[in-house]
């Protein structure tokens, strides 16, 4: 009883850190660093975000990842990540990461529908040999056939490995009923059956395509200048042109209310997606839906953390899931992109009870159409606060900087988003989910143990599929 009391009085103090009034931010989220922004002549944007310390941060940001491959070529854009560490014209893959190590420097890449990055942490005076390392593994890669052949496999058992990762295989297979037949429902890390039938000439294609310098941002933060990174940038990605031609006008996303299952031995549950199309980033709602996923949550894990958060903490969602002890796992779920975001829940429940995940998500959204109280929306709001405060690291800033400029095209400062985040009332949050949830069919993805659910309900052959 001692410690539930002692945890309890620490949450408290977190998340009641100072009863801000309506348009009130922390004061240390007002101040602003020293920021540059240069495009190149080769159409590359390079960018710095400067303090004092004893290390400089380098990322390299393609706007290219799964959404811009095909079906045949689903796979390539996470192939082609995984080639640009296997060696280099100059450098074989022992060598580059025995140069990366030798400087202390620490190398990260990741790929995702929209973008891809590439990431260097190294001491203030090796930020050179982060650029210059990065730019010959971006545009001096040899992709060897050898390399392509051992990397199937190596993909093959990564995507395997993933899907045993209940909640991340859940949204991906949310993407492909939710945007069904348009780029967007590809999964990020390809599609399995393809592994083996991924070409070099596909690869090659893939980088000759979409690795172009109005593609590209560089961006540095930490202790490099602005004069510095451009200097190195323009001496090791010289190999990088403009665009030569006009590129393919994309379709245009389609967000389809769909219902789709798919079997999985992994586990006894059912694991549920109840999305509905959500603004974009630059939709002047793209605020409302950050607090309204704080609003949702996600549900206690078990009883302790209930018990920590039972006297005043607990939202509405959170104690109306207290009452359906089949739902095991909740997350509420905001994805954004550049014209199309999934919002709504994700749950763990088992395969009779469906209807309890449907059911609950109704209420709650019924609930806020109808009120939002004041002291929820200040809770979520100043966990969100947390959030920004929390962000102080080189990734965590370098990251902000390029989804910024990727989708706003410009530097957006944290004053700025906490004072967007301060300015939503009550009645805003009302409104978003009367305009944009209810009165709308979510798309509903099925992933698990199906053969309860298939016995109950009545389901066409083809909402069923494979992984």
């Amino acid at each position: 009883m001692i410690i539930r009391k002692v945890l309890q009085k620490g949450f408290s103090t977190l998340y009641n850190l100072k009863q801000f009034r309506h348009q009130e931010i922390p004061q240390n989220v007002s101040v602003d660093r020293e920021f540059g922004d240069t495009i190149l002549s080769n159409g590359i944007r390079v960018c710095t975000e400067f303090w004092p310390s004893d290390l400089a941060h380098i990322t390299i940001y393609i706007k290219c990842g799964s959404r811009n491959e095909t079906e045949a070529t689903s796979g390539t854009a996470h192939f082609l990540e995984h080639l640009h560490f296997k060696g280099t014209g100059k450098r074989s893959r022992d060598r580059l990461e025995c140069d990366v190590e030798n400087f202390g420097g620490q190398l990260n890449a990741y790929t995702s529908r929209e973008n891809t990055s590439y990431t260097i942490n190294a001491q203030k005076n090796k930020a050179e040999n982060a650029v210059e390392i990065l730019g010959d593994m971006l545009t001096n890669s040899i992709y060897a056939k050898s390399d392509v052949e051992r990397e199937r496999h190596t993909i093959y058992r990564e995507l395997f490995e993933t899907r045993k990762m209940q909640f991340e295989t859940l949204i991906e297979i949310s993407h492909r009923s939710a945007y069904k037949n348009h780029q967007m429902s590809l999964p990020i890390l390809g599609k399995i059956q393809n592994m083996y039938s991924i070409t070099r000439d596909m690869i090659s294609e893939y980088h000759q395509n979409n690795y172009y310098g109005e593609n590209l941002i560089i961006c540095g933060v930490g202790n490099i200048q602005q004069e510095q990174l451009c200097e190195y940038v323009t001496k090791y990605f010289s190999k990088v042109h403009k665009k030569k031609q006009q590129l393919k006008k994309e379709v245009p996303v389609n967000f389809q209310n769909e219902v789709f299952l798919m079997q999985s031995e992994l586990t006894e549950d059912i694991n549920v997606g109840l999305f509905y199309q959500g603004p974009e980033w630059t939709d002047p709602h793209y605020y409302h839906f950050l607090i309204l996923q704080r609003l949702l949550g996600d549900k206690p894990s078990n009883f302790l953390e209930a018990a920590i958060f039972e006297q005043s903490t607990l939202n509405s969602f959170q104690k109306l899931l207290l009452d359906y002890p089949e739902i095991t796992t909740q997350k509420a779920v905001y994805t954004p992109y550049k014209d199309t975001a999934l919002f709504g829940n994700y749950f763990v429940v088992n395969p009779n009870q469906l209807d309890s995940c449907i059911e609950v998500s109704k209420k709650i959204f019924e609930e806020y159409g109808e009120k939002v109280s004041s002291e929820e929306l200040q809770r979520s709001k100043r966990r969100l606060f947390i959030e920004l405060c929390q962000h102080e690291t080189g990734n965590d800033i370098s990251q902000a900087i390029a989804n910024q400029l990727l989708y706003f095209d410009r530097r957006v400062y944290r004053q700025e988003i906490a004072q967007n985040l301060a300015n939503v009332t009550e009645l805003d949050i009302q409104n978003c989910v009367k305009n944009w949830i209810l009165g709308k069919q979510p798309s509903l993805t099925i992933w698990g143990n199906i053969d309860p659910v298939l016995k109950k309900y009545k389901f066409d052959a083809s909402q069923i599929g494979t992984h």
